[in-house]
């Protein structure tokens, strides 16, 4: 949505309110994701934003390896080539110079810093997932586990599409790591998801994307390793209003389906997810280890009319905020077999729509009840598919399935019900 300035005192006014949001982000935990950098930078006019984020323009080159940045390109160029493969756009030496950067100690790399590419600003993020790799495998890369029960703090909904190559019978990564021949002929998967996102804590914005993906299970050094790489396909659908309700940690959201932002002042912008790119790397910690080393190199670019508002600060707050929601999962002692969660998938993928609006009422009548008295969820874009316990009358097929599944795992790892 393009906008106009008709005064000198239109643009102090909105860097005075930037101002008063910027004092109040100070507050917020490490976990907020890149609506912080759209909730402050959106409201502030091109001519202001063009002097933003100087240390992010000295340092587009980074400062990784040249041939860690070849790496990158080789990779982040095979995602989108289905015939990409080893010798074929695929280099193994190259990717094996990017495994030995990503695997190195996390103090070793705690200041490297990728360079500036067509999907925006990026960084480099070292951590641990205390959880055996074949567990994390097993969880996040069956095709019958959506995304959204791992990674309930981040994923709304994801499935993948027809015709991608982890959809094929009787493909079990879990299984195949172990192999020893993986160092020599890695397996190497493409594909696409569809992938909707939860509200940011900030804005409250949510999106939905195409993601094209490559997967590429291989040993290093005597381990397993995963490597996931996606790129966005296209930009997102429009920003929507979305809401956090309580604790962010709780994973209760509400999506409204208005364009727009939920932070006053900034509601009437149109705001996407122009592109972003991804390369992740899981692997064992030692041979054979119990815990999972965990490397990110991501790269996003967002904002509104063409303008990209994210800084790498914003992608590191999004990456903590999806890492610490799938470390509740994947690490809890509660956490149902993988077996089972898909199996109850199954039920509510079989349960035709009044069924499912049948199982999501009782939360429905909840949500209303908690809604009167919630600043937010009282707005007329909330209240009005809210009240009267109709939300569940709002939701697609897909967006029952995602929601009762989310209350599932929330029910099985001990999390609060809503209005508890």
């Amino acid at each position: 949505m393009p906008m106009c300035f008709s005064s000198h005192s239109r643009i102090a006014a909105l860097c005075a309110a930037v101002r008063t949001r910027a004092h109040a982000a100070l507050a917020l935990p490490a976990s907020c994701v890149l609506g912080l950098a759209l909730a402050l930078a959106l409201a502030l006019p091109p001519a202001v934003l063009a002097s933003d984020d100087s240390a992010d323009k000295a340092s587009e080159k980074g400062n990784l390896p040249e041939p860690v940045e070849g790496s990158v390109t080789m990779l982040l160029g095979a995602v989108n080539d289905r015939g990409a493969a080893p010798g074929k756009g695929l280099d193994l030496a190259a990717l094996n110079t990017l495994l030995d950067f990503a695997m190195q100690p996390a103090a070793a790399t705690e200041k490297a810093l990728p360079a500036k590419r067509d999907s925006g600003f990026g960084i480099f993020y070292r951590n641990q997932i205390n959880a055996p790799l074949e567990k994390l495998l097993r969880y996040c890369y069956d095709p019958a586990i959506p995304q959204e029960a791992v990674f309930p703090a981040s994923i709304r909904s994801s499935r993948w599409q027809p015709g991608s190559d982890i959809m094929k019978n009787g493909l079990r990564l879990w299984e195949r790591a172990a192999d020893q021949g993986l160092a020599d002929a890695p397996l190497v998967l493409h594909g696409a998801e569809r992938e909707e996102i939860t509200p940011d804590t900030f804005s409250g914005c949510y999106y939905a994307y195409t993601l094209n993906r490559l997967l590429i299970l291989t040993r290093h050094e005597g381990r397993a390793v995963l490597v996931s790489v996606s790129r966005q396909a296209e930009p997102s659908t429009v920003g929507r209003k979305g809401a956090i309700v309580g604790k962010d940690t709780d994973w209760e959201y509400v999506y409204s389906g208005v364009p727009g932002a939920t932070t006053r002042g900034i509601s009437w912008m149109d705001t996407y997810m122009y592109d972003s790119a991804t390369i992740t790397v899981f692997f064992e910690e030692q041979p054979g280890a119990k815990a999972t080393g965990y490397a990110l190199f991501k790269w996003v670019k967002a904002g509104w009319a063409n303008l990209n508002v994210v800084q790498r600060k914003h992608i590191r707050s999004g990456a903590e905020r999806f890492l610490a929601g799938f470390r509740q999962v994947l690490e809890s002692d509660r956490l149902p077999p993988a077996e089972t969660i898909a199996a109850r998938t199954g039920e509510f993928d079989g349960m035709n729509e009044d069924a499912l609006r049948t199982a999501l009422a009782d939360y429905s009548v909840r949500l209303a009840v908690v809604a009167k008295d919630d600043s937010i969820l009282s707005r007329d874009d909330f209240w009005k598919i809210i009240k009267d316990g109709a939300y569940a009358s709002h939701l697609s097929r897909e967006e029952l399935v995602s929601a009762l599944l989310k209350h599932y795992m929330k029910e099985r790892l001990g999390k609060p019900a809503l209005g508890s």
